[in-house]
């Protein structure tokens, strides 16, 4: 499958470019928040040719395509198939925000981690790029200074690749402002100067004038060029956003291209150099102490015992979402110690899966487990490249013990990697493909001894934890087949509401129209209650309530879709009548919907009832101008 085709097919099951809210991407995956999750086929984009992994987060969608693929088929959905691009100075983002807190319920801190990753995950590229060019140039230079190489070729060589590094390194600060002026909504380039100013050369005399220069130890100045970094910068563009919008509403449309950027800057530049400078200052360095603490500390001890937790926690954390706040961090490190010495560490979270996965193959072959064996062939390759999400979604996590002893196994190498002190040139891709990012050689082969050490640890704790039960595959299939038995060979839906019943190819709206999420009826309908239309168990209720999903007592699993775009209103004018969970009869009511109020905000309340397990039956729907809520019958479904 081309990566076009594959581009064409992830929008297919995503429900089509009108579903998607926004679209960017990461080192591995393509995230996408949708509008409604009742019409994404989650099975069929983790069945998609291509897709290594899908990890779902309320409405966002992170569909893991692996290093480079990622950012081909995300340009071709932005730029060719039309899905919008997450990043921008919109003035969207406010109500996005508004939206993805509704549905994902996250809290706060989650929000504001992920609001940070949004600023460094579109320049890691440039960052990991400039690693590498600083870290090969680095590395020639020792080459020279030892006399391995000579002549002016190499001297060359490593100029310009000193060059290539600086040309980001060097002016990070602005690159940082311009990516946090667009989350934020200000002017790029206002926010590229606000990144501009806290690295400038007069910031000095300016301390010096008003006595925050310390001359004798001039980095112990409370004031001075660099000081509060990236935090700084990120927080004054934050203010510049706030002013800027301000003056704006302000400013007469004649006058707003010289008024507001001026005052905008003035009052802002201000702001960040008197006071967000110094007070991030405080902030930025105090980070840098405690990490010194913990990750330099001069005892051997206390630097084993961190780099184990560290990297045997990372990956829960990333579970949690709190492995975004780490980003900042790695910042600090960079700008401020010349190195990243937090991200070698972490990087021997992935290598315990691949030990822990392979321990998990030896057992599969014994048992016969053909399915996990072809799961983790897959994956593996994928696992020592630095993409660890097929192995933890389709092995260790599901299996619950592994994921456990893989982050143990881990931690002996951050263990290693911490006692040997390893620091990076910047940040990006874990496993074998990070080599080249750390410092030296030394570093580079320290790096790989902690890679094969957590590889090593995952797979001996592993086959020491896990029995030949864990793995086999016959248990679960034998429960499954016990399942199926119960149900009927025959199943018989009835309206879930009172007007007229419909084929679902009438309904406008191609996803539904054209079958995507499976086969059923629709209806079209003026009164207020949606009642339930089989017996069976509330599975899924959708966070704006104009979805619920019921497992049938007799098999059948059902979908019902109350209006075409009503995930818009955010859950206004639906009241549920159940909870997930509960079991309902034939005509319960479920669900109270407010008639009048969709009418005025001019809502298709066409509503699809769809069998979302189609491929197991035979369809025989009766379609009828006048059915009635729980009475009367309207599909059939045959069981093949």
């Amino acid at each position: 499958m081309t990566n076009l085709e594959l581009a064409k097919r992830l929008v297919e099951l995503l429900g089509g470019k009108n579903n998607v809210e926004k679209a960017t991407h990461c080192m591995t995956r393509l995230r996408v928040t949708c509008k409604d999750t009742t019409r994404v086929d989650d099975k069929a984009i983790k069945a998609t040719e291509g897709v290594l992994g899908l990890v779902i987060d309320g409405s966002s969608y992170q569909i893991v395509l692996g290093p480079g693929k990622v950012k081909k088929v995300t340009d071709i959905c932005t730029d060719e198939l039309g899905l919008p691009k997450a990043a921008g100075n919109d003035s969207n983002w406010e109500e996005n925000k508004a939206k993805i807190k509704g549905q994902q319920k996250q809290s706060k801190l989650k929000q504001f981690l992920k609001l940070i990753s949004e600023i460094f995950v579109p320049i890691i590229p440039a960052i990991i790029a400039a690693g590498l060019f600083n870290g090969f140039g680095s590395l020639l230079s020792q080459l020279i200074a030892d006399g391995v190489v000579t002549g002016s070729f190499f001297q060359m060589l490593q100029l310009i690749l000193s060059l290539l590094g600086g040309a980001f390194l060097s002016y990070f600060a602005i690159y940082t402002g311009i990516r946090a002026a667009e989350v934020f909504g200000a002017t790029p380039a206002f926010g590229g100067m606000i990144g501009g100013i806290s690295i400038g050369a007069n910031i000095i005399e300016i301390a010096k004038m008003i006595g925050l220069y310390n001359e004798t130890v001039p980095l112990e100045s409370v004031l001075t060029t660099g000081k509060g970094g990236i935090i700084g910068v990120i927080f004054g563009v934050w203010v510049l956003s706030v002013i800027e919008k301000n003056i704006r509403k302000r400013i007469p449309d004649v006058l707003d291209l010289i008024i507001t950027p001026f005052v905008s800057l003035l009052v802002s530049g201000v702001i960040f150099i008197f006071i967000i400078m110094s007070v991030a200052g405080f902030v930025s360095d105090g980070l840098v102490s405690l990490l010194t603490i913990i990750i330099n500390s001069t005892n051997p001890v206390i630097r084993v015992i961190s780099g184990f937790l560290l990297s045997a926690l990372f990956l829960p954390m990333v579970l949690l979402g709190l492995h975004h706040g780490l980003i900042p961090i790695y910042a600090v490190q960079l700008e401020q110690m010349g190195g990243v010495s937090l991200f070698p560490v972490l990087s021997m979270g992935g290598a315990g899966q691949v030990g822990a996965a392979i321990a998990i193959y030896l057992v599969a072959r014994k048992v016969g487990n053909k399915k996990m064996q072809g799961i983790i062939t897959g994956a593996l390759p994928a696992g020592f490249l630095g993409v660890g999400e097929p192995l933890i979604y389709g092995v260790t996590l599901p299996m619950g013990k592994p994921f456990i002893t893989a982050g143990i196994g881990a931690g002996f190498g951050g263990a290693y990697i911490m006692f040997t002190q390893v620091m990076a040139n910047a940040w990006g891709p874990s496993g074998l493909v990070a080599i080249p990012l750390m410092q030296g050689a030394t570093g580079m082969l320290n790096f790989l001894i902690g890679l094969i050490i957590a590889y090593i640890g995952g797979f001996i704790v592993t086959k020491l934890w896990i029995k030949d039960s864990d793995v086999r595959e016959e248990e679960e299939n034998f429960e499954t087949t016990n399942v199926e038995e119960k149900y009927t060979d025959q199943a018989v839906l009835y309206a879930p509401v009172t007007g007229s019943c419909i084929p679902l190819t009438e309904v406008k709206d191609e996803v539904f129209a054209n079958k995507m999420m499976g086969d059923g009826v629709a209806f079209t309908f003026d009164g207020d209650t949606v009642v339930s239309p089989c017996d069976g168990t509330i599975v899924m209720i959708a966070a704006t309530k104009h979805a619920i999903g019921i497992q049938g007592d007799d098999g059948v699993e059902v979908l019902i879709h109350v209006g075409l775009d009503t995930v818009s209103l955010n859950g206004e004018g639906f009241k549920a009548s159940i909870n997930q969970g509960d079991h309902v009869k034939k005509g319960e009511a479920i669900l109270q919907i407010d008639h009048k109020l969709m009418k005025e905000k001019g809502m298709d309340l066409t509503t699809p009832m769809i069998i979302t397990n189609t491929d197991q039956y035979h369809l025989a729907p009766t379609y009828n101008d006048s059915v009635i809520a729980g009475d009367t019958e309207v599909l059939k479904c045959n069981r093949k």
